[in-house]
């Protein structure tokens, strides 16, 4: 594993006996914009680093990170709190603290070493990390977007989504029938109409995996796979109705018997399909759930939509989650200011969204909300739907 076998001292901030330990360094670079490394081996963020970045992963290990993210299993011991006792901001006079239930963040001022517990959800680091790059871009005219990302047959089409819409089965749809992919979950836009691939892992949930038969799930662990197995047989039996012993059973199942997100690189599952580091963008179709059809319907918007949507989906992506924060940490950091430095990359971004939505054609799909997209067709739907999209550049504005 890169960069597996370097050990790395560090100081053990919450540990009153100040002893150094050793532990697992993995090193990354992303894009020459910046550079982590992750202490730990063990807990959920070090795996999901792992999985979900190994193409940005070095085996040369770096010694003077950008960023450092560090796994504890210290305490923290706040001076002040901003919440309840159990979700709350803090200040322990060192470091700004994000407390959930028994997990934490601990951040030094400045946001270039962050300590979490094992337990802690990886993406609460990852939305700060990926700040530091947004900065980095944003300055070149860039902005990242949630969203799905393809080139098929010449055209090189978007798909912005919230969680859920139908990013992933989409993209599967069209790397079967032998598209590039640009990525999977987000990626990065420019103002003069290029995206830049983002080659993470792509996040597979058991109605991915239930749509496509060509994949099958991998397990690191007997229990892993006795997981799986026991959620297919109850999901392939139980009537979904929507009714609240459904609702139950769902509940039950993402508790205790799903095995996790399955990172997978692309090449594994379709090795016609290559990553792209860059392509000219021509369409760009927000993907809808729509639990109430069984029919793919497709239909053009405006810039001014798709502005308002993508606005959407960034603050509940990562935005609005960024705000509360930095808001938290201006406010019991001295001289913070990481509220404003969020507002200038914000704003550098929605212009180049402008500027992008303005010269393509834009779209919303329609998507039914089924669970296996093979059986109800949808997969050749959104592939011959896709495929027959016009590519027009320069697109006169709708509103």
């Amino acid at each position: 594993m890169n960069g597996c076998d370097e050990r790395f001292h560090y100081q053990n901030h919450g540990n009153e006996t100040g002893f150094l330990s050793l532990m697992n360094r993995h090193s990354y670079e992303f894009f020459g914009d910046l550079s982590v490394t992750i202490l730990g081996d063990d807990g959920r963020t070090s795996r999901q680093y792992r999985r979900m970045y190994d193409q940005f992963a070095t085996d040369t290990p770096i010694d003077d990170p950008d960023l450092v993210i560090e796994e504890t299993t210290a305490d923290v011991e706040a001076e002040i709190v901003l919440g309840d006792p159990d979700d709350n901001y803090g200040w322990t006079g060192e470091e700004f603290v994000i407390q959930t239930e028994s997990n934490f963040m601990a951040v030094e001022p400045g946001w270039e070493h962050l300590r979490v517990t094992p337990g802690f959800e990886p993406f609460y680091a990852i939305y700060p990390m990926e700040f530091r790059i947004r900065q980095e871009r944003a300055e070149r005219g860039q902005a990242l977007i949630h969203a799905s990302g393809v080139r098929h047959e010449g055209q090189t089409t978007l798909f912005p989504a919230w969680r859920g819409a139908g990013k992933t089965n989409t993209l599967l749809s069209l790397l079967r029938e032998g598209a590039d992919i640009l990525s999977d979950d987000r990626l990065w836009v420019g103002g003069d109409g290029t995206a830049v691939g983002y080659p993470l892992g792509v996040n597979l949930q058991r109605y991915n995996i239930g749509s496509f038969s060509e994949i099958e799930p991998k397990y690191e662990t007997a229990t892993e796979r006795l997981r799986g197995e026991v959620y297919d047989f109850i999901d392939e039996r139980f009537d979904r109705s929507g009714s609240l012993p459904e609702k139950a059973v769902d509940f039950l199942n993402e508790a205790y018997l799903d095995s996790g997100r399955e990172f997978v690189n692309i090449p594994e599952l379709y090795p016609q399909s290559a990553y792209l580091e860059e392509s000219s963008v021509d369409n760009v179709v927000f993907l809808e759930a729509a639990p109430g059809t069984d029919t793919l319907s497709l239909e053009r918007i405006s810039t001014e939509t798709a502005m308002s949507t993508t606005s959407a989906i960034c603050n509940f992506e990562w935005d609005g989650r960024l705000r509360e924060y930095f808001h938290a940490y201006d406010s019991l950091v001295s001289d913070g200011s990481m509220v404003a430095a969020l507002d200038a990359v914000i704003e550098r971004e929605r212009a180049a969204f402008r500027t992008l939505f303005d010269d393509v054609a834009t779209y919303r799909a329609d998507v039914p909300r089924e669970r296996d997209w093979g059986e109800q067709g949808l997969d050749a739907a959104i592939a011959e739907t896709i495929t027959s999209l016009d590519a027009p550049r320069a697109v006169e504005s709708m509103d």
